[in-house]
């Protein structure tokens, strides 16, 4: 079970994440209270030793944007939701579907993308809502395509969703927070349980 701890902002937040046994830690570049800016990545991505996968996340980007994010710190993968922009990107896609809380799939092509990251999406169509998917849809989803499972995750129901869904991964932000920070505790819970469901 691939588990990625997302929205890291601080050097505690990483270190925890590292401990705790996660295989990648996401920082958000799309707007987001969570956001950071590239030279804060830059400082916090020096923590992350080469075994942790770093994920940048990003919304509807420019191709430029992406070179640079990425010659400045050198990601292993992108999280893209929106459009993605015309040409080659020579890096793994963890391409961001939204799922509504009915059992319904998503009308028309599934995007490409290495992996499918299921979110539940804000009236306005974007994530980071902290609601659950529909798990019957995504575990439809899952039965087609590598998944990433997000939206509504904690360390209190990780386990049951992904023996509902069966996902690669798991994505977790304000599940592992409290009063508004990652916390070390929440994200051991979080890692161990997703992990131990995952067997």
């Amino acid at each position: 079970m691939w588990v990625k701890i997302c929205g890291c902002r601080t050097p505690e937040g990483i270190e925890s994440a590292v401990a705790a046994g996660a295989d990648a830690v996401g920082f958000i570049f799309a707007e987001s209270r969570r956001r950071v800016t590239p030279d804060e990545a830059r400082r916090l991505r020096a923590l992350v030793p080469s075994s942790v996968a770093v994920v940048g996340v990003v919304r509807s980007p420019r191709l430029s944007d992406i070179r640079e994010l990425q010659e400045r710190l050198g990601l292993d993968m992108l999280q893209v939701s929106g459009r993605m922009p015309a040409g080659g990107i020579a890096l793994p896609i963890l391409r961001t579907v939204y799922l509504g809380s009915e059992d319904r799939l998503p009308r028309g092509r599934l995007p490409r993308g290495d992996l499918l990251h299921l979110d539940r999406g804000h009236a306005g169509g974007y994530g980071g809502s902290g609601l659950f998917v529909n798990q019957d849809a995504a575990r439809r989803l899952a039965a087609q395509r590598a998944t990433v499972l997000a939206g509504g995750l904690s360390p209190d129901n990780v386990a049951a969703a992904v023996d509902a869904v069966r996902p690669f991964g798991v994505d977790v932000a304000s599940g592992v927070e409290r009063d508004g920070r990652q916390d070390p505790e929440r994200i051991l819970h979080f890692v161990r349980r997703a992990k131990e469901a995952g067997r």
